[in-house]
């Protein structure tokens, strides 16, 4: 084993001697060298080529390579010499700290043969690193009373090198009153201090100042001191005194955080730590007085630092202590005492104590309401309160005695207007400013049942389909009640009203909860056109509220009747016969066929067309006065026989349609006498047969109408007057009804002769049996359109004052239309007469069919 003492000088010649002659040894595969550390990056350590006996010229063949388990690669191996080399600069102390010994191990490996040799490389230590000491200065604080001999210990210095490298021993400045107790052993485990040898005198010298020197033995040899600052204590002989024993100080309450109360000064004739006082609350007031005030323990400030509250508590008494800071210390004593001044800082505060809500709204006024108390912690003007509430709320405060007061209802309460208060009573006190607090209470109004039911409407008008489902719904009233829960649970119930002797409940039924009206029969317009009835709304109050609604429901019109045929009489197969002569002329008139449809307006408007034989030219049908007249003289050639199918068809959607079978006969003048002696004895018998009944049914009719006509007059006698004026100078128009409203003298100009009614059928054979029931027929509907116009002539009374309409249009034609419609029958007539097409004076659509009387 080889062992070479490096230098700092001479580095680089004790590496190459390293490199040939520090060769430890080749012992079972391990090969150790031994390096300085902080050799700089690419000093050789060894040949180990050399030492392995290998040939420098295999090694790139058989891969010589080190392997490390280390991160930290520290060496490397040069391939072309065998040469180990620095790669990375060493720190023995980072790398090994305070460990007495230092290894980098590693193995050489080669292969084909495969070949593995342990290296070990030893990192020896350099004095590179000086003793230093943790602080830069020590403190010690000996009292001048400490007897000599006094050992005080010290902090040693430390050396991050090792061996002789590390510290070996310490140097004291010189000094007559201190020595230095050292001792360094091989295990580095020091003892250091300094021992009294030498009474002090705080007096002569009151602080003293040494060094303290460390050594290492390494080569340079290293040093470090610090500075020992040794403070002489004063021995403590003299107590803290006050100015004052007890210091008084006057305070407003509730003065801000941190207001400074008194600053209080003590002394001591002591120096030092003796002479340095401390200031502290003292006494078992102490735990309450540090949540109310703070003191500075260095310059006796006394400061607020909780909230004072007069209203707790008036004067406070705060104990002090001044105590120096001696090892023995002393103490001194005096009082504070601190008094409030009161402020109005209080707020009145409202308590309610009984409070009775909700509140009928039909509560007389002076009811009591709420009780409530008000009080306010402040003392004199400051406690004195005045309560108050808003003038516009229906209620008043009244007080009762001291601090107690009651809210009582001043006027009538609506629930309906309003039905909640929100009632804040202002408490204010004397003080100045004043200060006022408002408690709010919440006062609920309940209801009453004042009132009844209100319909949303008034009257209602509705309409519904004739032929309607029983059970469908036709419409629905709706009430509302502003009262509330069972006060305005509303329930709706038809009263007790009769329709053309019929009782509206058998017709109609209302939903007692909805209000929607359902039909309980189908209805038939040609026997009710409109229903007036009543509906009830009541509430479920107690007592229960109620109102009535008067609704009107009109029935519309269906086309759900076929046009009838009402002259000429025909038989069971809808066939008639007439005979007209050869001798004819064009436009006679064979025979006017009248027809009637149970229905009302468009649906009752018929037309009357030819359907066989379609190619006919020498008879013609009136398209709606339904009159069949020659269009040609007959010849020689015409057949006897003429068979016409004509069809009558309504104006409704779908339409409607009959059919009849005429039958013409065409006779010479001999056989028209003989037809006319028939026709003349037939005439007779019918008419002798209809005389008793016309007689019959006029005699009811006027037994029962002229009474209330008379009636009737004699109470809208003026008013008929001016209508009848009125009628006169205006143009036929609808009614409510839906009917054709005609003036009286142009009613009577209808039927002013027997002659106009006589000519419905002037064939003087086939058709003198029903021109006589035509022309009786026409006396009786003269009458009955005088009863009807003024019937008519009343309604429209009702409708100007009440104004009620239907909503649908085919209400225009009525009875008294069918009544009226004959004049434009003659005036076609008339036209064919004049040789002008007919239809063509015809002003306005009329349904022909409705000429009879009803």
């Amino acid at each position: 084993m080889y062992f070479i003492d490096w230098s700092w000088s001479h580095r680089w010649r004790t590496g190459l001697l390293l490199l040939h002659l520090c060769v430890w040894g080749l012992v079972g595969g391990q090969i150790r060298y031994s390096v300085l550390e902080e050799l700089e990056e690419g000093a050789q350590v060894g040949n180990v080529a050399s030492d392995l006996g290998v040939d420098v010229a295999d090694l790139p063949r058989r891969r010589f390579r080190l392997s490390s388990d280390t991160a930290v690669q520290y060496f490397e191996i040069n391939l072309e010499n065998g040469v180990i080399f620095v790669k990375r600069k060493i720190d023995r102390e980072e790398l090994c700290g305070k460990s007495i010994t230092c290894f980098v191990k590693f193995e050489a490996v080669m292969d084909n043969p495969l070949e593995l040799y342990r290296v070990q490389i030893e990192i020896v230590d350099i004095n590179d690193n000086a003793p230093i000491f943790t602080v830069t200065r020590m403190h010690l604080s000996i009292s001048e009373s400490t007897l000599p001999g006094a050992r005080f210990p010290l902090e040693g210095a430390i050396d991050p090198d090792v061996g002789t490298n590390s510290v070996r021993s310490y140097d004291l400045s010189p000094t007559e009153f201190f020595s230095l107790d050292a001792s360094v052993s091989d295990t580095k485990r020091s003892s250091l201090g300094l021992v009294l040898t030498k009474a002090l005198d705080r007096e002569q010298q009151s602080q003293m100042q040494l060094t303290l020197t460390a050594f290492d033995d390494g080569r340079p040899e290293r040093s470090g001191s610090t500075q020992i600052i040794i403070d002489i204590q004063d021995t403590n002989d003299n107590p803290p005194v006050f100015d004052k024993e007890l210091y008084t100080v006057r305070l407003p309450e509730n003065v801000p955080v941190d207001t400074l109360v008194i600053r209080l000064n003590a002394t001591d004739a002591d120096d030092g730590q003796n002479g340095y006082i401390h200031y502290s609350f003292y006494g078992l007031a102490s735990l309450n007085m540090n949540q109310l005030f703070s003191i500075n323990p260095d310059s006796g400030e006394i400061r607020v630092l909780g909230k004072m509250d007069f209203e707790d508590m008036s004067m406070y008494e705060i104990q002090v202590q001044a105590q120096d800071k001696g090892s023995t210390f002393m103490a001194g004593h005096c009082k504070v005492l601190v008094e409030l001044i009161d402020l109005n800082d209080n707020t009145p505060e409202i308590r309610v104590t009984s409070i009775s809500s909700p509140v009928r709204e039909d509560a007389k006024p002076g009811l009591v309401i709420a009780l409530f108390t008000v009080t306010d912690r402040d003392t004199g003007v400051n406690g004195q309160v005045h309560c108050e509430v808003s003038p516009a709320l229906p209620f008043q405060i009244e007080s009762k005695f001291d601090s107690y007061y009651s809210l009582v209802l001043k006027k009538q309460l609506d629930h309906e207007v309003i039905s909640e208060y929100n009632v804040s009573i202002r408490a204010t006190d004397g003080g100045s400013p004043p200060l006022s607090t408002v408690k709010t209470i919440v006062i609920l109004v309940s209801d009453v049942n004042d009132n009844p039911p209100t319909f949303l409407q008034f009257p209602y008008i509705a309409s519904s389909l004739e032929n309607i489902i029983p059970g469908s719904p036709i419409f629905q009233v709706s009430a509302t009640d502003s009262d509330l829960k069972e006060n305005a649970q509303i329930r709706y119930s038809l009263l007790g009203t009769r329709v053309g002797g019929i009782s509206v409940s058998n017709l109609l039924s209302v939903h007692p909860d909805t209000g929607q009206v359902f039909a309980l029969q189908s209805f038939d317009y040609e026997k009710i056109q409109a229903i007036e009835f009543w509906v009830e709304a009541r509430d479920s109050g107690t007592p229960p509220l109620k109102s009535n609604v008067n609704i009107t429901l009109f029935i519309e019109d269906q086309n759900d009747n076929a046009p009838t045929i009402l002259s000429p009489t025909v038989d069971d197969g809808n066939s008639v016969k007439a005979l007209v002569p050869r001798s004819a002329n064009t436009g006679h008139l064979i025979c006017k066929i009248r027809a009637v449809d149970a229905d009302s307006g468009y649906n009752a408007w018929l037309s009357y067309t030819l359907k066989e034989p379609l190619n006919t030219a020498a008879f013609r049908i009136g398209l709606h006065t339904g009159e069949i007249r020659t269009t040609r003289p007959f010849s020689e050639s015409d057949r006897d026989e003429h068979r016409l199918i004509f069809l009558i068809t309504d104006n409704g959607k779908p339409p409607l349609s009959t059919t009849a079978t005429l039958y013409i006969s065409l006779a010479d003048n001999n056989q028209e006498k003989i037809s006319d002696q028939k026709q003349v004895a037939t005439s007779d018998r019918v008419l002798t047969d209809l005389n008793v009944y016309l007689i019959i049914s006029i005699a009811s009719i006027l037994s029962i109408f002229l009474l209330f006509v008379v009636l009737y007059m004699f109470s809208r006698f003026l008013k008929a007057k001016r209508y009848a004026e009125g009628c006169k100078k205006t143009e036929p128009g609808p009614d409510v009804g839906g009917n054709w409203s005609y003036s009286q003298s142009h009613q009577y100009n209808l039927y002013s002769t027997v002659e106009s009614l006589q000519g419905d059928c002037k064939t003087p054979n086939s058709c003198t049996d029903t021109q006589v029931l035509n022309n009786n027929k026409g006396m009786e509907g003269h009458t009955a359109v005088l009863v009807q116009n003024l019937l008519g002539m009343e309604q429209v009374m009702k409708v100007q004052n009440e104004q009620p309409k239907h909503p649908n249009p085919d209400w225009r034609y009525s009875a008294s239309l069918r009544a009226g419609v004959q004049s434009s029958v003659h005036m076609e007539e008339s036209a064919v007469l004049r040789g002008v097409p007919a239809g063509l004076e015809q002003q306005w659509p009329t349904v022909s069919s409705a000429t009879t009387g009803e």
